[in-house]
């Protein structure tokens, strides 16, 4: 009999697929099986597959091998609507009797052609179901929420998101409607060791401006707060323009932060006032390691003709008071945006990107005479990737003058 050791080791070289199915060859395949199959949770449609999940999940011997959970409560709603009939109908009369009864097939019926499960419980039994289930994962690295919209269910799937919050989590990504925050961000003081956050923000447009500001600055500022002694990476998204100056403004030193990720809505207002994400990066100056600035263009209303973010970039660039010392910056931003961060940023920087616009020759020529000049005498740019029109002859040509 081989050691655990040496079948982990042939385990890594087969396809996850086949390795789910050896289980019964012995009970090293058996405890890699159930590994393979369970590292991985998602809930987000209401199926057999998520019945089963739920019942194999009650037992310890299950639950501890989950690492990666992912969930869209859609199927809260979802659930919602299947008990709705049902309490409408009145099983007073014979007649309501034998309306209840069609009703059942009809929606047999219903279920058969779209794919759904009728759910064997009501959906507070469901609600408590899925709290206690999550509350038992006692190994989960890594936790995606995704929570927008829904509004007919408002706050009910709260309780049952947060109770998977443990020490255990180390990364976090939350795609949620901000008027979603102060339920489900009250309680991040359960996430001891968070070490990355990923927030990508949207609205529902149900409240008024300064409600999303008193959101920002009151219940998500604070929860983020909270993660001060482990937080090392941070990534902000928004779904369209938004003035989340005050949320920077609220943001504390973040002391281990090495990693930030933040992407620009490419119309106005962007991101709000210039000094909110100014000051932020000059309070961290001497602990980013890695920044990533993109252009976002989710807005629906489009663009303008003039683009006003180089402008913008600009002006949140000069409340820095020196260098940033970046090992690694990425930078998908118009020409303009791109030059003004490499003429700040080039300077200490061995990680170069430049993805996500295709780049003409003209363009990347600009830029990277913009790294030449910033760049010290004893320092080289030891990795670029480049995003370019065309590879030529030209093109390498610049690339060997411009990076010797």
């Amino acid at each position: 009999m081989f050691p655990p050791e040496i079948w982990s080791l042939v385990a890594a070289h087969l396809p996850p697929s086949v390795c789910a199915n050896l289980y019964s060859v012995n009970r090293q395949w058996f405890d890699i099986a159930m590994n393979i199959r369970y590292r991985e949770i998602s809930f987000a449609f209401l199926n057999q597959k998520m019945l089963h999940e739920l019942t194999r999940l009650r037992d310890p011997a299950v639950a501890r091998r989950v690492r990666t959970l992912h969930i869209h409560p859609y199927f809260v709603k979802e659930i919602f609507e299947q008990q709705r009939p049902t309490r409408q109908q009145s099983a007073q009369s014979l007649r309501g009797k034998f309306k209840l009864g069609g009703l059942f097939r009809d929606n047999h019926k219903r279920c058969a052609r779209t794919g759904l499960t009728l759910f064997p419980m009501g959906p507070d039994e469901l609600l408590r179901t899925l709290k206690e289930v999550l509350s038992g994962l006692p190994n989960v690295v890594q936790y995606d929420i995704a929570w927008n919209g829904l509004h007919t269910i408002s706050t009910l799937p709260a309780p049952f998101l947060v109770a998977a919050f443990s020490p255990s989590i180390l990364q976090l990504t939350l795609e949620i409607s901000l008027e979603k925050a102060p339920e489900l961000l009250a309680h991040t003081e359960r996430l001891q060791g968070l070490e990355e956050l990923d927030l990508f923000i949207r609205l529902d447009h149900l409240r008024s401006g300064a409600v999303y500001e008193q959101i920002l600055v009151e219940h998500l500022a604070p929860a983020i707060n909270r993660l001060h002694k482990t937080l090392q990476k941070f990534s902000l998204r928004l779904c369209e323009p938004m003035d989340v100056a005050p949320l920077f403004d609220s943001l504390r030193l973040f002391p281990f932060l090495e990693s930030l990720s933040i992407s620009i809505p490419l119309a106005r207002p962007h991101l709000g006032h210039p000094s909110g994400l100014g000051n932020f990066l000059e309070r961290h100056r001497n602990t980013l390691w890695s920044l990533t600035l993109r252009g976002s263009e989710l807005s629906p209303d489009g663009l303008g003709a003039e683009d006003p973010l180089s402008e913008w970039i600009n002006d949140a660039l000069s409340y820095l008071s020196g260098p940033l010392k970046l090992g690694e910056l990425e930078l998908d931003l118009a020409v303009e945006a791109a030059a003004l961060c490499l003429g700040r940023f080039a300077r200490s920087v061995t990680s170069l990107t430049l993805t996500g616009r295709r780049l003409p020759y003209d363009d990347v020529d600009d830029l990277l005479n913009a790294v030449r000049r910033n760049v010290r005498g004893n320092q080289r740019l030891q990795r670029l990737r480049l995003g370019a029109v065309t590879l030529s002859p030209e093109l390498i040509d610049l690339l060997a003058e411009r990076l010797p």
